[in-house]
């Protein structure tokens, strides 16, 4: 075997057989002073997500009906380096605390998983996402330009979810009537 061969299989990689590989995994979260019905409202108000996240330029609802397994809609923005237009899918809904989103960009799989929880005092609302690029469809060649150029999209993706929890956060509060002036800018995405 070549030696570059060993480096593929130490990285996880093999040259038969296609294996998962994750390009990325992503973990934020953030307190909200709102109920988890309100911020499930949030999350699941596609038709004005365009209004809701700044990182969305536009989105169109492709299926008819409640939110749920199944629903789908073109969203465009920028993730993990790809700007354009893109197809998300709900493939798991547990109204009002759990869901996940999946897309492809090209070869690339890309699953977005929210979890809403009550925080322990019942008082206010912890929403935690979750995002993972499966990268197994690419070649060798790929992979080897993702090993280099990869923190770029990491860390652009990092600060686009980081302000998609800021703003599903202020439209919640504002949903519940919270006031929104003293948190102007403050930074609470981690």
């Amino acid at each position: 075997m070549s030696e570059g061969g060993a480096r593929w299989r130490a990285r996880g990689f093999r040259t038969q057989g296609r294996p998962v590989v994750t390009g990325h995994v992503i973990h934020l979260n953030t307190t909200i002073d709102a109920s988890p019905e309100t911020i499930w409202g949030v999350l699941t108000d596609l038709p004005h997500t365009a209004e809701i996240l700044s990182s969305v330029k536009s989105a169109e609802l492709i299926t008819d009906g409640e939110y749920d397994v199944g629903t789908t809609w073109r969203e465009e923005r920028n993730f993990f380096g790809h700007h354009g237009e893109e197809e998300l899918h709900v493939i798991e809904s547990e109204p009002p605390s759990r869901t996940l989103h999946e897309t492809r960009l090209r070869h690339d799989r890309i699953r977005t998983a929210y979890l809403i929880e009550r925080t322990a005092d019942g008082t206010a609302s912890r929403l935690l996402i979750t995002a993972t690029m499966d990268v197994s469809g690419r070649t060798k060649s790929e992979l080897m330009r993702w090993n280099v150029l990869g923190r770029h999209s990491f860390e652009s993706t990092r600060r686009m979810l980081i302000r998609d929890l800021e703003d599903i956060r202020i439209e919640a509060e504002k949903r519940e009537g919270r006031p929104q002036e003293a948190d102007k800018g403050k930074h609470r995405a981690s």
